[in-house]
């Protein structure tokens, strides 16, 4: 993406509305720093794979592309600090242990968060890579990727009961709650991305140097 690249996408990178953009962006990330910090100091693991997985997927482009403008939108950015943040949160701990339906928000917002490090991860490989995916199948993966990325936390969280003596599956209904909201996240957030990028202007996608990706019309692409 770089070298194709005119001297007026250089200077757009620089414009009122991209330096907002990017303000935008890296509040969102300081959100998703601190939390995956204090995840960190808590010796929370499960939650400092995520942040680590979040804060890399946010920083490849801008370090890649040796560009501090080449932020991640804002709100993709806010999506993937929202379930750190949430777990952290002492009122959201009061709310899950009083409250039936906090832990289903929850398990459904950290399942629109895998989704989006599935979603980062499709971007950055055609980004980066010589991959290339239609919308369909991109959407598809967003979906396969979250489902896989949940039943591996749920591995995760098992072992760590086992290890640790905590209760962080207190039943089989608790499991099989969390994986059904992440199908039901997975699926909504793959459709959903899919249907991001294409209503995305042309100019925000040259802003966040999106304008070549899913855009593969067929499998034989040259």
């Amino acid at each position: 993406m770089e070298s194709g690249r005119t001297p007026e996408t250089q200077v757009s990178q620089r414009s009122p509305q991209r330096v907002f953009e990017a303000q935008l962006s890296w509040i969102s990330s300081m959100v998703l720093f601190f939390a995956t910090v204090y995840a960190f100091l808590k010796f929370d693991v499960l939650w400092m794979i995520f942040g680590v997985s979040a804060l890399s997927l946010y920083v490849l482009p801008i370090v890649t592309l040796r560009n501090p403008f080449a932020a991640l939108p804002w709100e993709v950015t806010l999506l993937l600090a929202m379930p750190v943040f949430l777990h952290i949160s002492e009122g959201s701990r009061i709310l899950s242990d009083n409250t039936g339906w906090w832990s289903s928000l929850e398990s459904l917002v950290f399942a629109l968060s895998l989704s989006t490090i599935g979603f980062l991860l499709t971007i950055e490989l055609e980004m980066f890579t010589s991959v290339r995916m239609n919308r369909a199948f991109s959407a598809f993966f967003v979906v396969m990727f979250t489902l896989a990325a949940s039943g591996f936390w749920m591995l995760g969280e098992y072992l760590g009961d086992a290890v640790f003596g905590t209760d962080s599956l207190p039943s089989n209904e608790f499991v099989m709650t969390r994986l059904i909201w992440s199908m039901v996240g997975g699926v909504l957030m793959g459709i959903l991305y899919a249907s991001y990028l294409k209503a995305m202007s042309e100019r925000r996608k040259s802003l966040l140097g999106l304008i070549s990706v899913w855009e593969v019309t067929s499998w034989k692409r040259s």
